[in-house]
């Protein structure tokens, strides 16, 4: 209806013409035959109607067919689809849709080098992130060797840095893999407390170092999940405990409950005794690159939350910040799984 619309206000020009037309002819038809001016007055309007009806019939395939050529050159703006374009549109168009058509050539053109250029930085930093891991590897297996040369104090803190080494590599690795037009998940059951045990123990220097108070009350529960991503996404909640839970009596608590209240679904929650977060950031803690006001959090990269919550919507699972956190006496977040049919 609005295209007919439209249609009509751009003939309407012609169609005010064409009624002054008739109305010269029914003044002459008046004039030459008063007693016949009736019927030959009646004629010319059906006649004019006739015109129009068949004239808007044409118009409107004619129009059909330009939208549908139009189309498919934007949609691939190739010879092929120019030339189709041509074909269906008056030729005072043709140089502007020949302009068009090298612009559009010249964009797609770039996008598609950009994209490659994309996908060979997406594919050097999986690259560079697997061949790290050797020589990473390599210093585990030397710090554990030289354990007894080393006094409890250095060889907490080598274990520290290498944890933390190892963590900004898959930050990186899991950022570059988000970017990529498809990412394959493997999905099976996983007891999630031994997963939780296993991606604590990569903490366990940095818990003796602050003397944190790791706190467990797990439940054998099961989930659906890609044991590979759902390991990442709990390194980065408790590095974010560990890091800003206070030094000496620092308590980390991971806590997991199956709600029947909710369709079963089952929560696993990690809070520790920091100061939490301001209100006034709260809207922003999964923002890629958001830091926060906090001096402690002016050294964080701003990546690990905001990594949380991307994989945890292709997973389906929930994500949220329990209201302590914004009360100064500590920071909890949550992970909601689906029910396990």
């Amino acid at each position: 209806m609005k295209q007919q619309n439209i249609t009509l206000k751009a003939k309407r020009p012609w169609l005010v013409l064409l009624l002054l037309t008739d109305l010269f002819f029914a003044f002459l038809a008046w004039l030459t035959g008063p007693d016949t001016f009736g019927s030959i007055v009646v004629i010319i309007l059906l006649f004019t109607a006739f015109i129009v009806f068949v004239g808007c019939w044409i118009d409107q395939k004619k129009r059909k067919k330009q939208m549908e050529a139009l189309q498919l050159f934007l949609i691939d703006p190739d010879e092929e689809t120019k030339q189709r374009l041509m074909m269906v549109v008056d030729e005072f168009w043709h140089p502007m849709i020949g302009t068009v058509s090298e612009q559009l050539r010249e964009q797609s053109q770039i996008i598609k080098e950009e994209r490659l250029e994309l996908q060979n930085y997406q594919e050097f930093i999986e690259a560079w992130t697997h061949e790290i891991k050797t020589p990473l590897s390599l210093a585990t297996l030397i710090l554990a060797n030289h354990k007894e040369e080393m006094s409890p104090y250095v060889y907490n803190r080598m274990e520290h840095v290498w944890c933390t080494v190892i963590n900004d590599v898959e930050r990186i690795l899991y950022y570059a893999r988000l970017q990529s037009d498809h990412v394959d998940y493997k999905f099976m059951k996983i007891n999630l407390c031994d997963c939780v045990r296993e991606c604590l123990e990569d903490f366990s220097a940095i818990s003796n170092e602050k003397k944190i108070d790791v706190q467990l009350n797990l439940l054998p529960l099961q989930i659906i999940s890609d044991k590979k991503v759902l390991a990442f996404m709990l390194s980065q909640l408790f590095s974010n405990a560990f890091k800003y839970t206070v030094s000496d009596n620092g308590v980390v608590r991971v806590v997991s409950w199956s709600d029947t209240q909710a369709d079963g679904k089952i929560h696993l929650a990690v809070r520790d005794n920091g100061k939490g977060v301001p209100p006034e950031d709260m809207p922003f803690l999964f923002d890629k690159g958001f830091t926060g006001s906090h001096p402690d959090r002016q050294d964080a990269t701003g990546m690990g939350l905001y990594l949380v919550k991307k994989y945890a919507e292709a997973l389906s699972i929930d994500v949220n910040i329990e209201p302590i956190s914004t009360s100064g006496q500590g920071f909890g977040i949550q992970l909601i799984f689906p029910k396990v049919i």
